[in-house]
């Protein structure tokens, strides 16, 4: 049965009284043509492959959707009874075209508002002007006024569709603030397609969603399959709502800018809303490269088509599926050719969606969204944005610190002068008054009054107050708050197991430079080398690809005139898979956090301590912690005095890092060991003797000790075995006495007199 078929006989439902015999005499051909809606919805979600050829694949929502259903089996059947019911609305809509009774459908302009999440590694390379074009484009598309619609075949102009949908940027935010609706992150994250993209969520290093029931939020970024271009989810899955929107490809985004031919025409965009609003591709449920006419579109006016078709086809175009001219819609939006081919929307595909957007309980909402209008703006409102200063929720060597705080002027006049208000852990509050020329709705940081603070964990509260001197006309958004550390001074040596439940340890400091605090190191207690804790860097929870968090140990006084400087833990780590890294590097400062220097830096497989990839938050079990060290030797020794040193988590996508029991030891050796090169203690001796060499004893041959009398005691050969820079020798059961201690060189023989004592 082909698509008209279908259409005119499932109409038959809903006709009463003498229809209704005809009804019950057509129950076959109608449970068929239900029987292959159903077999549309179910076999929907294997298709937009194309094996042959490195085409960008300009839509990946089928192979999405399908990976979400085998996640989520039982939300299967719920969806495919959700979009029969839509089918019988839809069909009910579209009686009106056939001159039945009105049923519900819009019928004035719907303006959606949009906001654009802009993630990239430099997300100013998506202009203004390039997003605006997006939106001019959609403007077009779905009022049937794109200027390109004059190459719509005459035979396919009766059913071109000039919808009711719109766009706008939003205008306003979900608090009721001003915007222009385009958000920028600056991140390294890419898209991995699918529930859970990181893309969508800030604790990934993506950006959150805007609320869903005011505005329709789209992502423009990078994607981790450099040949995809775009999807979505359908409505009526029951997915959680910080998964809606659509991502977009950011060299397909567009017509200027960083769009690229032959994706620069905005319609990807085009494509992925009408998904969004509950449209399949023009070829039906079928994959794009299996040829296929038993499935359907579920639209009427959109010829049966058996596949997909790329680039630039050539009008007409028939298929197995429509044989005769004027043959398939490869024209159509829905379809994957390029974008200077794609044209149109029918008036069947139109009135699908507009009766999707007053059908589905999540896009319902949208119907009566403000997010199009500005919000009335006060004479004198200033928002506290946030903190700059404590940069990275840190502060090295310092008994004072500079508050900075950053601020939007959401005021519909100038901002000339506001006070910054500032309080530490709840105590005192310190004010500046501070002079400006802030135009509405521009952005700058305030700089604060120097103030004194100790080392420990600190919460730090700076809100504005008086914008040009009045008060301010919306004090719920004056504040902002934060956590940051203050390091201490300690002595070497330093040690630190994480036991004591106060964190961070006495001294020492945490951060990160996400703007998540959350992602800062934590103690946590189920996971430890030796005692019952230790440090955890969270690489599960928060995947921010490229960011870091930090430990920082206190300010370290160290001897001038140590021989070594070194750096001993044990660390616990694990790969999610093999081609994702995490990395653990160790820096120091001599100049109190102004610069550092690497001096060790492990990842992926070099870090992880267990060969099995793991998915799940990582815990090591007792035989996958490992020793290591870091050696600031030839970068410290005899050259400062004071270190910090950093232990660094850099985020690869990967998982948990943990660290136990840290030592930062120096080594400061006798003079006249230096001297000598050599030396022998202590001396008397209660039995047990060390024999040190500088800088090595790699010349040392042999060990020989004999009593008063020239009888052999103890003895040692280093022919085949190289001597140890540091050897014991066992006197404790000889009688005391004088001993003399023969030490034989490859060019020398030196003896030593030592006195045994009880």
């Amino acid at each position: 049965m082909n698509k008209s078929e279908y259409f005119s006989i499932s109409f038959l439902k809903y006709m009463p009284g003498a229809f209704l015999n005809l009804l019950f005499l057509n129950m076959a051909l109608i449970m068929r043509s239900l029987l292959l809606l159903c077999f549309s919805i179910f076999g929907y979600f294997s298709f937009a492959q194309n094996t042959t050829n490195v085409t960008p694949e300009r839509c990946i929502t089928g192979s999405v959707m399908d990976k979400f259903f085998k996640d989520h089996p039982l939300k299967k059947a719920a969806f495919d009874q959700r979009q029969i019911e839509f089918q019988k609305r839809y069909e009910l809509v579209r009686r009106q075209h056939r001159g039945f009774p009105v049923q519900q459908r819009i019928s004035t302009t719907i303006t959606i508002p949009v906001v654009v999440h802009i993630v990239l590694s430099d997300p100013s390379i998506v202009t203004d002007d390039q997003v605006q074009s997006q939106i001019d484009v959609l403007n077009a598309d779905y009022a049937g006024m794109n200027a390109d619609s004059v190459k719509i075949p005459a035979a396919f102009k009766p059913v071109f569709g000039k919808g009711q949908l719109r766009f706008c940027l939003a205008q306003r935010t979900p608090q009721n603030n001003p915007t222009n609706g385009i958000i920028r992150l600056s991140s390294n994250t890419t898209s991995v397609p699918g529930e859970g993209d990181p893309v969508k969520h800030a604790s990934q290093g993506g950006a959150d969603v805007w609320d869903v029931t005011k505005y329709l939020n789209i992502w423009v970024c990078k994607m981790s399959n450099s040949t995809d271009l775009g999807y979505t989810f359908m409505p009526g899955l029951g997915i959680d709502p910080s998964e809606l929107g659509f991502v977009n490809a950011y060299h397909a985004f567009g017509t200027t800018g960083t769009a690229t031919a032959p994706f620069n025409k905005g319609r990807t965009a085009t494509h992925e809303i009408g998904h969004y609003f509950n449209l399949q591709h023009i070829w039906g449920a079928n994959s794009c490269d299996v040829s296929s006419c038993a499935d359907s579109d579920n639209v009427d006016d959109t010829p049966n088509q058996d596949k997909c078709f790329f680039g630039i086809p050539a009008f007409p175009t028939t298929d197995a599926c429509t044989t005769v001219s004027p043959g398939v819609m490869f024209m159509n939006f829905m379809d994957y050719t390029d974008d200077a081919t794609m044209c149109l929307f029918t008036q069947g595909q139109a009135d699908r969606m507009e009766t999707a957007l007053t059908s589905f309980p999540e896009l319902i909402p949208l119907l009566s969204s403000d997010g199009c209008t500005p919000p009335a703006l006060y004479s004198n409102d200033a928002e506290a944005q946030k903190a700059i200063n404590p940069a990275n929720n840190i502060i090295y060597c310092s008994g004072t610190f500079i508050p900075q705080l950053q601020i939007r002027n959401i005021a519909s006049q100038p901002l000339n002068s506001v006070r910054l208000n500032v309080s530490i852990d709840n105590g005192a509050v310190t004010s500046s008054n501070i002079n400006l020329s802030l135009p509405s709705l521009a952005t700058t940081t305030l700089t604060g009054d120097a103030i004194n603070i100790t080392p420990g964990n600190h919460t730090i509260k700076m809100f504005t107050s008086l914008p040009n001197g009045v008060t301010d006309q919306r004090p719920e958004n004056d504040t902002v708050s934060t956590i940051f550390s203050v390091i201490g001074t300690s002595a070497a040596p330093i040690t630190e197991g994480f036991e004591n439940n106060s964190f961070p340890p006495a001294g020492w400091g945490i951060g990160n430079n996400s703007d998540l605090v959350e992602y800062n190191p934590t103690r946590v207690a189920n996971a430890a080398h030796s005692g019952t804790a230790s440090l955890k860097f969270d690489n599960h929870n928060y995947q921010l690809f490229g960011k870091y968090a930090l430990l920082s140990s206190p300010k370290i006084n160290i001897p001038i005139n140590a021989d070594s400087v070194k750096i001993t833990f044990w660390r616990a780590a694990a790969q999610a898979t093999s081609n994702v890294a995490d990395t653990l590097q160790i820096l120091f400062s001599v100049d109190c956090g102004q610069t550092f220097i690497s001096a060790y830096k492990k990842g992926g497989a070099s870090l992880r301590t267990t060969e099995t990839l793991t998915t799940s938050d990582y815990i090591p079990a007792a035989n996958e912690w490992v020793a290591d060290t870091a050696d600031l030797t030839s970068y410290v020794a005899g050259k400062y005095d004071n270190l910090i040193v950093q232990f660094r988590n850099i985020n690869g996508f990967g998982n948990n890092v943990y660290l136990d029991d840290i030592n930062i030891k120096t080594i400061t050796l006798p003079p006249v060991l230096k001297d000598k090169g050599y030396l022998l203690a202590p001396n008397p001796t209660a039995g047990n003797l060390i024999l040190q060499h500088y800088p090595t004893a790699s010349m040392l041959k042999g060990i020989a000790v004999y009593n008063s009398i020239g009888q052999l005691v103890w003895k040692d050969d280093y022919g085949k075995t190289p001597a140890m820079t540091s050897i014991h020798i066992n006197l404790s059961n000889t009688a005391p006495g004088i001993y003399f201690v023969r030490l034989l060189y490859t060019n020398k023989v030196i003896t030593e007199k030592i006195l045994k004592i009880n």
